[in-house]
């Protein structure tokens, strides 16, 4: 019992030497002293360098004849015919038509590397679709859920859109949607 008062008593002891009666006074502290912004200097930037590059003498222009033929002008109503009749107006040389422009050539077809070959992406591509096509040949429609019932006709709108894209030379698209096509088949087959 007597250990217990001790420990009591220590307990009060160690409690009441770390409470204290007066509060700490505030530290005052000197205000922060803020340089000044200095000041901004922008200079303009130097303008770019142009080179000009000389270009060809311009043929020379051939001056325009007037597409309408100038209307002649009555001649004043003479009481007396002339002596002599008037010369035939000359006519003015015709009109040389401007060179014809050279034949336009097809652009280049600009391939990525994926489509180098436009025959190997196109077999590719096609087996894909056959990989697919086989898939969803072994899916009866009739037993799918509505969900799956759609994701079964996107597959198939997939392939029709690829097939497209493959007679529009456009390979990259059509990789896409294969590989999207037979993503859809495989999920429905593996369900």
């Amino acid at each position: 019992m007597f250990s217990r008062l001790a420990c009591l008593l220590a307990a009060g002891l160690l409690a009441s030497a770390c409470a204290t009666t007066r509060a700490a006074a505030p530290v005052e502290r000197p205000p922060l002293e803020v340089p000044p912004v200095p000041p901004r200097i922008i200079e303009p930037a130097p303008p770019p360098e142009t080179v000009v590059e000389p270009v060809g003498d311009l043929p020379p222009e051939k001056p325009a004849v007037a597409a309408t033929r100038p209307r002649p002008t009555a001649p004043p109503k003479d009481t007396q015919k002339p002596a002599d009749p008037k010369p035939a107006e000359t006519m003015p040389p015709p009109v040389e038509p401007p060179p014809a422009p050279p034949p336009a050539t097809a652009a280049p077809v600009i391939r990525t590397p994926a489509t180098a070959d436009p025959a190997a992406a196109e077999r590719q591509i096609r087996e894909s679709l056959g990989s697919t096509q086989k898939k969803l040949n072994g899916i009866n429609f009739q037993r799918l859920s509505p969900e799956r019932q759609k994701a079964y006709n996107e597959a198939k709108d997939f392939m029709v859109q690829a097939e497209r894209a493959i007679k529009a030379s456009n390979f990259e698209l059509a990789k896409g949607l294969a590989s999207t096509a037979e993503k859809l088949a495989s999920e429905l087959q593996n369900r």
